[in-house]
Parts: structure tokens; C-alpha cells; sequence
């Protein structure tokens, strides 16, 4: 049985190499190379390389990573550690710096938002102003923008 490992790397080797990944050993990774933690709220996005250097095995590259907002301080104190366990990934020094841009990840949805909910006696009130609606989708708009406004983490809830 032949695995697809193989072929994978061959078929994906000019479309990561664009970005500046001869593997895609770096991203699929990612979570063991810099931690669970850190790989939640970042990836790599691509590695820039120093000018005339065409060998495989290229050192002093700038790796580009892509945090979510608000994570990037966090992110520029870990750079050392970050640096060194690429490096140890690789076996040399691929690695010398960290450029980091803030930003929505790529593979990822944002989390969902739990719909609130009110209290029984706040629900019966909103039906009761709703009754008169006769579009279904107009009442369902309402509901949900009456739920939103007067449920307790609203600014607006009384």
C-alpha cells in the first residue's frame, strides 16, 4: 500500500514554493512547531527570502505570520521561541526573523455567536407587540432584533 504522502509533496511543491514554502511541512505543523496555544490565533502566511540565494536549503528567511487582531504583542514575545523551534524543525538556521500582520486566519470561520435569550415574561412581551405582523420573515427579523436589543449582554436591556 503506498501512501499519498509522497505525491502530495510533488503535486503541492510549486504552489507552496510561490509563497515562499519549499514544504508544507511548516503549515501542516504549525500546531506542533509553536504549541496548541498559539496556533489558535495564528499561522504562517509565508516565508520571504534574502535575495541570490536559489539552494534548497536557504537560510535567513523572514517568516510572515498572520495573528488575530489584538494577539500580535503576544506574539512578537514568543519570536525567539518561535524562531528557534523552526530552525529546530528544519535542522539550520531557515529562519532569522518574524514579521507579524494582524488579521482574520485563513482556513478558519469566526466563531459562532450563541443567540441570546430572554426571559420568559421579556419573550411573551415581544410576541405580543409581534402579533400583528403578518410577513413571516418580517416577524422573524423583529423577533430576532427584539431579542437582541433587550437580552441581558445588550447595552440597551432594562
Amino acid at each position: 500500500m503506498k501512501t499519498l504522502d509522497k505525491d502530495f509533496r510533488a503535486l503541492t511543491r510549486a504552489a507552496f514554493a510561490r509563497y515562499g514554502f519549499a514544504y508544507a511541512d511548516l503549515i501542516t505543523q504549525w500546531p506542533a512547531i509553536v504549541g496548541d496555544g498559539l496556533a489558535q490565533w495564528s499561522e504562517p502566511e509565508r516565508i520571504r527570502w534574502p535575495r541570490g540565494q536559489d539552494d534548497e536549503r536557504k537560510q535567513g528567511g523572514t517568516l510572515v505570520i498572520r495573528a488575530v487582531p489584538g494577539r500580535g504583542l503576544d506574539l512578537q514575545h514568543e519570536t525567539p521561541r518561535i524562531i528557534d523551534r523552526i530552525n529546530s524543525f528544519y535542522g539550520y538556521g531557515a529562519i532569522s526573523s518574524v514579521k507579524i500582520t494582524q488579521g482574520r486566519l485563513s482556513g478558519r470561520k469566526p466563531e459562532p455567536r450563541l443567540a441570546p435569550e430572554l426571559a420568559p415574561e421579556q419573550a411573551r412581551a415581544l410576541d405580543s407587540r409581534l402579533e400583528a405582523v403578518a410577513d413571516p420573515a418580517l416577524k422573524e427579523a423583529l423577533r430576532r432584533l427584539g431579542t437582541g436589543v433587550l437580552s441581558p449582554r445588550s447595552p440597551q436591556a432594562k
